[in-house]
């Protein structure tokens, strides 16, 4: 995994690990990792979970000797299958395969982000390349249709609810819980990646709208990526800095969640998002757009509320009325049956019998 930040699939890729150890199964991570950045803060997250794992140095998308550094880890590990998350580790299992003796692959999408040309294209490629794979794990029904072509290779394992992150220094709690106690309620909160695919723009005109309708409330956008100064722009544009705050990447989002009155999830695309799952685990209110897995999570029920993406009038309509009516006993018993449902055990499940499905085609093939 490429990964120098504690990402939702490394937070579900740790969980799994330390999930299959209880059953005997040997989980081993490599990590890719630029020289002269900062220490992985993915790798210490692993070091603290007690996975198991190594760091392999990443010298930038031309590296074409990155592949082989990675096959001496796995000559030494000897696995007996190996998955994969994200376009670059797509792309080196893939030339592993083509140019040495072949190891089973499973490759993961987690979905795509838009921000520029260039991370249009390593998407593109990392679609394409998983083709290679003898299965390919998606999140969503929607995202098992734009891989049809695969047929019966493509396999829906949703991610887990786990518990929001509690990382990150005690200054960082005290300075949220701090912020939190000066605010004017109700507070709606945004958590994830600051990039155009996750709607915070949306999210933005919903909150103007709220505003110009004389609703008091606060809103913290919490998260970072390349499109936070458009989006600080369009905040003052739009003269929502007296109740809007961008808070930056937070290592601790369990005490974000912790002072939320509403959590929104504004996205144009999604595969399943994990702050879905995590704001349902601590028992927060939500309103989201009707992308990707997010009406397989909700269905019928009032765990959260589910509008058309793309609209900033529906999602501010949505998030008026949460904030009118307030929540409920059957809406907070709805939020943990899907934390019941999409348990980490129901996923490790999943797992295994995927790993006893590629393993036992091979043997057939073997023989």
């Amino acid at each position: 995994m490429a990964s120098d930040a504690v990402s939702g699939p490394g937070r579900q890729l740790t969980a799994l690990a330390r999930a299959v150890a209880g059953v005997g199964i040997g989980f081993r991570v490599v990590v890719f990792h630029r020289p002269g950045r900062p220490p992985s803060a993915f790798a210490r997250y692993l070091d603290e979970a007690g996975v198991e794992h190594v760091v392999v140095e990443d010298r930038g998308p031309l590296d074409w000797r990155l592949a082989s550094r990675v096959r001496r880890v796995l000559e030494r590990w000897q696995p007996s299958i190996v998955q994969t998350h994200g376009y670059k580790a797509t792309a080196v299992a893939y030339l592993l395969r083509r140019l040495y003796a072949p190891v089973p692959w499973i490759g993961f999408f987690h979905g795509s982000t838009t921000e520029d040309l260039k991370a249009r294209f390593y998407h593109w490629l990392d679609r394409q390349l998983l083709g290679g794979a003898e299965r390919i794990v998606v999140m969503s029904p929607a995202q098992a249709r734009d891989f049809r072509r695969y047929g019966r290779r493509v396999h829906i394992i949703y991610n887990a609810a786990l518990e929001p992150a509690r990382a990150g220094a005690p200054s960082e709690r005290d300075h949220v819980a701090a912020l939190a106690t000066r605010l004017r309620r109700p507070i709606i909160g945004v958590v994830g990646r600051l990039s155009p695919e996750k709607g915070v723009d949306l999210f933005l005109d919903a909150c103007a709208g709220l505003a110009r309708n004389g609703l008091v409330f606060s809103a913290l956008v919490v998260g970072d990526g390349p499109e936070r100064g458009r989006l600080e722009a369009r905040c003052r544009q739009l003269a929502l800095e007296p109740c809007v705050q961008f808070l930056g990447q937070i290592s601790d989002v369990d005490v974000v969640y912790r002072h939320l009155d509403l959590l929104v999830l504004p996205s144009r695309s999604e595969g399943l998002p994990n702050t879905l799952l995590e704001a349902m685990c601590a028992d927060v209110p939500v309103v989201a757009t009707a992308v990707g897995a997010v009406p397989d999570v909700v269905g019928t029920s009032s765990a959260a509320r589910v509008v058309t993406p793309g609209s900033a009038a529906a999602l501010g309509e949505a998030m008026a009325r949460a904030v009118m009516l307030g929540d409920s006993a059957a809406d907070a018993a709805a939020r943990q049956e899907v934390v019941r449902r999409f348990s980490i055990q129901r996923r490790v499940d999943a797992h295994l019998q995927l790993y006893r499905d590629v393993l036992d085609e091979r043997c057939h093939r073997a023989s």
